[in-house]
Order: structure tokens, then sequence, then C-alpha cells
């Protein structure tokens, strides 16, 4: 998590974690992520046995305190994996702040949905 770039540094989630928040992280996770994250965020989703290297274990986002991990997933997921030579796209043009936010809540919040 060193190496943040300064615009994203002083980056937080103003809103509360709510249900309705939630639910839309739920559904950006399934869109967007969980075809490499995994429905667990281990990093073993379908797609990612041809990733090189292997999509990250999003698990311990949730133990690590939000104000440090705030600004490191808003990061990757708006700039994606070229910093760390990885395929994950970028999401900035892709996904709204408010989507960013709902899905960084959710996997903090333990990617609290069972597989389909």
């Amino acid at each position: 998590m060193n190496g943040i770039p300064i615009p994203y540094r002083a980056s937080r989630d103003r809103l509360p974690d709510t249900s309705a928040k939630l639910r839309t992280g739920a559904v950006v996770f399934e869109r967007h992520c969980s075809a490499c994250h995994g429905w667990s965020g281990q990093g073993g989703g379908p797609e990612a046995f041809a990733l090189v290297p292997a999509p990250a274990d999003l698990e311990w986002l949730e133990r690590t305190p939000k104000a440090r991990s705030e600004p490191y997933m808003y990061w990757t997921i708006a700039e994606g994996g070229r910093p760390f030579e990885s395929d994950m796209p970028a999401f900035k043009r892709t996904l709204s702040d408010r989507e960013i936010w709902s899905v960084i809540a959710y996997i903090r919040a333990g990617l609290p949905r069972s597989s389909p």
C-alpha cells in the first residue's frame, strides 16, 4: 500500500455504508470483479487462470484500517493494475465515484454475498 500517488492519498468515502450501498457494491463486484477475483475475493474467479500475476486476494482489505485501505483501494480500482504489472483494467472511465465507493464498501464488509 506504499506509493499511492498524491492525488489519491486523501481519498475517503464520506458517505455511510448503508444496505443500499452494499447492494450496489455487490452488483458492481458481480459485473466487474468476480470473473477474476472470484465470489470470495480470493482471486479464484473463472478468468483468473489466464492472468499473470494472479488476481489479488481481497480478503486482507477487510481487516486493514479503513483510513489506510480506502485511498489504496480507490487508486487501484480507478487506475487498474498497470503500476503492479497486472492486467487489471482501470475503471475510472467505466465506473462512477459512487460505484467505486460502493464496491469498496462491499469488499470491506467481507463480500457478504453467497456464490450464485
